[in-house]
């Protein structure tokens, strides 16, 4: 290397200079290359995957209404009952206990002369169990329990023919026992034990008397 003109060493310094600066040059953009495809890829893999989620969700949406049966075709029959206390917009109807329908309106019935036929009451039913409510099919306002909600249960019909779209189905009135009643009846029901228990007792005690003996 001694031997070497000065210019020719500063030329070969320069060139190996150069070439690594390109060298350095070209690897930067080649990460950077890099690093742009593996954002873009990044990016996409987000869409696809909010597309999918989306797609389940929707699906999942879908079976959970369906098995509501929002997308079930109904049909709407009318009862009349004297009183509707308790019974909402959306109350369960029930078919012999299973669920078939919902209460869809809870209105005074207009220009009604009878006492019995005071409150109109529109039931929403599958049209899948029309078959099953016919002629002498009967409803009846019952309540879950002492504290429950209030339903409308409706007894299976086996003759007669179908009842159609706006059609009336008969009440058969119901004496439900109420908290107030179950109260009453657990309170006389302890009255009666605390009397049996205080009460003295009447019962005379026998008194055995000996005949005299005669010789």
């Amino acid at each position: 290397m001694s031997g070497l003109p000065t210019y020719l060493l500063c030329l070969c310094v320069a060139a190996v200079t150069g070439s690594v600066f390109v060298l350095s040059v070209l690897t930067n953009q080649e990460r950077a290359s890099m690093a742009e495809i593996t954002i873009r890829i990044s990016d996409r893999a987000l869409k696809v995957a909010g597309v999918v989620l989306g797609f389940l969700f929707l699906l999942w949406g879908s079976l959970h209404f369906w098995e509501s049966g929002v997308f079930r075709a109904k049909y709407q029959i009318r009862l009349f009952v004297p009183e509707a206390k308790g019974l909402h917009v959306g109350a369960p109807v029930r078919l012999d206990g299973m669920p078939v329908g919902t209460v869809s309106t809870v209105e005074l019935a207009p220009n009604s002369t009878d006492s019995n036929r005071r409150i109109e009451v529109a039931l929403r039913i599958e049209k899948r169990f029309q078959n099953m409510l016919r002629q002498d099919s009967s409803a009846a306002l019952l309540t879950e329990g002492l504290l429950g909600e209030r339903f409308v249960n409706v007894q299976r019909g086996f003759t007669g023919s179908p009842i159609n779209n706006g059609e009336e189905i008969r009440v058969v009135p119901v004496v439900e026992v109420t908290l107030t009643d179950f109260l009453d009846v657990l309170g006389k029901k302890v009255g009666c034990h605390n009397d049996g228990n205080s009460s003295p007792d009447t019962k005379s005690p026998t008194v055995g008397t000996k005949s005299p003996t005669t010789h």
